[in-house]
């Protein structure tokens, strides 16, 4: 699928429908997915929405928050590889994302990265040290509970409609792993396209959905994960309610001009 391309909801939700009638999943019937709270369903239907979409940590009681990025095939191998020690200790991350600043923000960005930070290393963050310029550009370091130190860099100056540019690296004693190919700035698509009209880039990753960009594709797959285990929602609250701590810390940290322990958060 084009790169850039981005499918209706409507469109989504019938492909979450599908792989739960596939499955011989029961559908809850009463659950709306959409991409921000503003979209917000009517009272007493389910909303499925990536979790930075509610900057606020008490979510509303029918807001299911989704965190896609755990989907995305190179975070699943990448947690794979330390999870199978492939590459171990990891002694230290070094994380990047650049956007356009529209559909990811500073905020939106650093809760996503704060996130992989913990949940690739399998450690929570106890410390959080930033330094934030213009609500635009963030330097932020971690300190998790196993002794990692975490670096993210974030940058919302990319011209707009730019397809964010990020890479993850774990670094251990035995072994580096990353997300990106060796010495590559920018992400590499499957597919290049050279017309007269300029180059398109098409990218698949997952063949069950194949013709989906890759952002829907892991939003598919977190909404459809939410519906089947339910039994999981609790934690995926309180996640979000932690993330949202955590972003707020990194804030603190930054008008503090010093490191503050994440002791207390929730």
């Amino acid at each position: 699928m084009k790169d850039e391309a981005v499918f209706p909801l409507d469109d989504l939700t019938r492909t979450v429908r599908g792989l739960l009638e596939k499955y011989s999943r029961p559908d809850p019937g009463a659950w709306r997915l959409v991409r921000g709270l503003s979209d917000h369903a009517a009272k007493g239907t389910a909303t499925l929405a990536p979790g930075w979409s509610a900057p606020q940590a008490d979510l509303p009681e029918s807001f299911w928050p989704l965190l896609p990025w755990r989907f995305e095939r190179r975070f699943v191998e990448l947690k794979r590889i330390v999870d199978q020690q492939t590459i171990a200790p990891v002694l230290m991350c070094r994380f990047s994302c650049m956007t356009d600043g529209r559909a990811l923000g500073l905020a939106a960005a650093l809760y996503r990265e704060l996130d992989l930070a913990e949940w690739l290393t399998g450690a929570t963050i106890v410390a959080v040290t930033a330094s934030i310029a213009e609500q635009r550009w963030a330097n932020v370091i971690v300190r998790l509970g196993n002794d990692v130190v975490c670096s993210v860099e974030i940058g919302t100056g990319l011209p707009a409609g730019t397809v964010p540019v990020d890479r993850h690296e774990l670094i251990a004693r035995r072994g580096v792993a990353c997300d990106r190919v060796v010495d590559s700035q920018v992400p590499q698509s499957s597919v290049y396209a050279l017309t007269a009209s300029g180059t398109a880039q098409y990218t698949d990753t997952d063949a069950e959905l194949f013709g989906l960009p890759p952002g829907d594709v892991s939003l598919v797959r977190a909404a459809y994960d939410a519906l089947v285990n339910a039994g999981r929602l609790d934690a995926g609250r309180k996640q979000h309610c932690h993330l949202v701590g955590l972003v707020e810390l990194a804030f603190d940290s930054n008008r503090n001009g010093r490191r503050l322990s994440a002791e207390g958060v929730c």
